[in-house]
């Protein structure tokens, strides 16, 4: 009997280094799976991020034309103003030229 029990010790530690190389082995294969999962998201949020900053680009070149179609807008207005005050001064004085003479065809009598 003496020389069955060494074996068996010897048979006992083997089987617990196979049941801990299965849990290895399982373990490794439950972090290649979150590897391959973080993977997949990291690609996922990189993709997301390449999309993001597109439409901030494209969101700051539409921000860019339209502040100059404003500004050109502003300088419209502008312009407008002034053509506004010169034909409203021009039309008070042709007003004022036909007030002028219909006054004096009125004082001359060739009006009644």
């Amino acid at each position: 009997m003496t020389n069955s029990q060494p074996i068996n010790e010897i048979n006992v530690k083997l089987n617990d280094f196979g049941t801990q190389l299965e849990q290895l082995g399982d373990e490794l294969d439950l972090l290649r799976t979150i590897q391959d999962a973080n993977r997949r998201e990291l690609r996922f949020t990189s993709q997301s991020l390449a999309r993001l900053e597109r439409i901030v680009t494209q969101i700051a070149d539409t921000v860019r034309l339209q502040g100059s179609a404003a500004e050109a807008d502003r300088e419209q207005v502008a312009v407008d103003r002034q053509q506004t005050a010169i034909d409203r001064q021009t039309f008070q004085t042709e007003i004022r030229h036909i007030w002028e003479y219909l006054s004096s065809q009125n004082r001359n009598g060739a009006l009644q």
